[in-house]
């Protein structure tokens, strides 16, 4: 089932019910009023709920808004997090690698290797794991 709005217009929704006034929420997110006050109309007839009073000197919260309010606040953060995890990912960050060593075998070698690597990749974090030299292929699963 998709949810009855985007993350824009939760945005826009946030902004609404952290200025308690349309037309400052405007200003903030460079959008005209009217557009904004239909895109809240909109979500709030999706929602089958009021979720802001209205009067001539601004907007209140209903409880079904505080309620959003709350839910959209963090799904906008979540959203942000996707996102910068996403980037991060495509620049080549949060990637791990993991070297297998015998350690006898390692002694000399891997250090140099390894200094190489985190020289050229700074943003990869390497993890060293042992694993015995009966078993060479432990490590592999």
């Amino acid at each position: 089932m998709q949810p009855p709005f985007e993350l824009r217009v939760l945005r826009y929704f946030v902004a609404v019910a952290e200025e308690l006034h349309f037309g400052r929420a405007a200003a903030r997110l460079h959008i005209a009023q009217p557009s904004l006050s239909v895109q809240i109309r909109n979500l709030e007839h999706s929602m089958g709920a009021p979720l802001l009073f209205r009067s001539s000197r601004g907007a209140s919260l209903t409880p079904a808004g505080e309620v959003l309010l709350d839910h959209a606040r963090a799904l906008l953060a979540a959203a942000n997090v996707a996102a910068e995890a996403t980037r991060a990912a495509a620049q080549g960050m949060g990637q791990k690698l993991v070297v297998g060593f015998q350690a006898n075998a390692a002694a000399e070698l891997t250090p140099k290797v390894l200094a190489a690597f985190r020289q050229e990749h700074p943003e990869i974090q390497v993890q060293m794991r042992s694993y015995p030299f009966a078993d060479p292929t432990a490590g592999l699963a």
